[in-house]
């Protein structure tokens, strides 16, 4: 059986879903994807100090990845001005997430919306969570889209659009991260089973390849 997440009841420190409206275009340039070389120059580009690119790229890349960190107000070891200067020059927000459903099981899909790329409509894509007792797999998609028309996929009901890219791949494992309190301080779930092991995530497989 599977039922709508209640996510309150569910795990009250996950972000809320927003299942209203679109997803909207942002001019700002988003950071999750980029190599810490291309954060490097990002950073250049609004004025961080040469001898201090190093240092915010990896202060950032340990925000982003290490702690999930979804708004630069967070970041509390980047000075305060910097801060303001990253949050109006960069994003570091997640897609939107449409649905979420769990299974009794510990299955997990998610349903989520990629913002709108080189002049395409937004697109969505599914996530998958596989728990067992000891491991969690995340089947993630690399497409919009794709050639198979496999009955339980969602994707499937799409024809092949394009390749997501690095950002959009890395969103929806940070977004896993998030619904299932995998970051440091997180928070696991209860309204179904989840792996008995320090890592929610222990393996991560391709849809759509």
């Amino acid at each position: 059986m599977t039922t709508t997440l209640d996510i309150e009841r569910g795990n009250p420190n996950a972000p809320r879903i927003d299942a209203a409206g679109g997803v909207e275009n942002d001019a700002r340039t988003h950071l999750v994807g980029l190599t810490r070389a291309e954060l490097a120059r990002e950073l250049a580009g609004i004025g961080v100090a040469e001898r201090q690119l190093r240092m915010r790229a990896n202060q950032l890349w340990r925000w982003i990845y290490g702690r999930g960190a979804t708004d630069f107000a967070d970041m509390t070891d980047i000075a305060k001005g910097l801060r303001g200067d990253l949050a109006a020059a960069f994003d570091i927000a997640r897609p939107q997430i449409v649905a979420e459903q769990v299974s009794t099981d510990g299955t997990r899909k998610w349903l989520i919306r990629m913002p709108a790329v080189g002049g395409q409509a937004p697109a969505d894509v599914e996530t998958v969570y596989i728990p067992e007792h000891d491991r969690g797999t995340l089947c993630i998609s690399s497409q919009v889209g794709c050639t198979l028309t496999c009955t339980f996929c969602h994707t499937g009901t799409q024809k092949l659009v394009r390749n997501l890219t690095a950002g959009e791949i890395l969103a929806q494992i940070m977004i896993a991260r998030d619904r299932l309190g995998d970051w440091p301080g997180g928070t696991r779930p209860t309204d179904a089973p989840v792996p008995d092991a320090e890592r929610a995530i222990s393996n991560v497989v391709l849809m759509g390849m």
